[in-house]
């Protein structure tokens, strides 16, 4: 209990208004910075290409002799600890390696996608997003024109029965909901 009965000067209430303000702007300035900070969410990315590079799923790659090739995706695909590297294209020669990118950025809180072609080359910047579904719609779109479907068939893949059987499953279903 204060024993203060006087009232509070008026220089006094402008010191507590001045230093409610300064609190208010530290605590922004704290959130802030622990917005910048936090990690950047990246488990369906790598989930996706983890769960893709099981299959038998072939991508057209430039090759070491310089021309195209077939190349399953468990040999073209790397992930690991945040860091996913799709290659397009391998080759003894440093300078003609290639492969896209995609990690997350902290600073600007998106997942980069990033063409990196030979041994010293600077990320050229395709695709950026917040939304890891984005970036996996993205990716999906950049890897159909290269399929080769004459390798790539959907009833040799796992993923696509597993697929094909949940469909089946929800318009059962859906099917009797609406029977019901």
């Amino acid at each position: 209990m204060s024993k203060l009965t006087q009232p509070v000067a008026s220089g006094v209430d402008y010191l507590f208004r001045q230093m409610e303000r300064q609190e208010q702007r530290n605590s922004d300035r704290k959130e802030q910075l622990s917005v910048a900070l936090r990690e950047v969410e990246f488990a369906e990315i790598e989930r996706f290409f983890r769960q893709i590079k099981t299959q038998n799923i072939f991508l057209f790659t430039v090759g070491l002799n310089g021309k195209p090739e077939s190349t399953i995706l468990s040999k073209a695909v790397f992930s690991m600890n945040h860091l996913v590297k799709v290659y397009y294209s391998t080759s003894f020669d440093e300078s003609q390696s290639g492969y896209l990118r995609i990690t997350p950025d902290r600073l600007t809180q998106q997942i980069l996608v990033e063409r990196i072609h030979g041994m010293y080359a600077e990320p050229e910047r395709l695709y950026q997003s917040v939304d890891q579904c984005h970036v996996i719609r993205w990716m999906v779109k950049w890897m159909m024109p290269r399929m080769d479907w004459h390798k790539t068939k959907l009833a040799n893949l796992d993923l696509y029965r597993l697929f094909s059987d949940q469909r089946e499953k929800q318009r059962q279903e859906q099917e009797a909901l609406l029977d019901s």
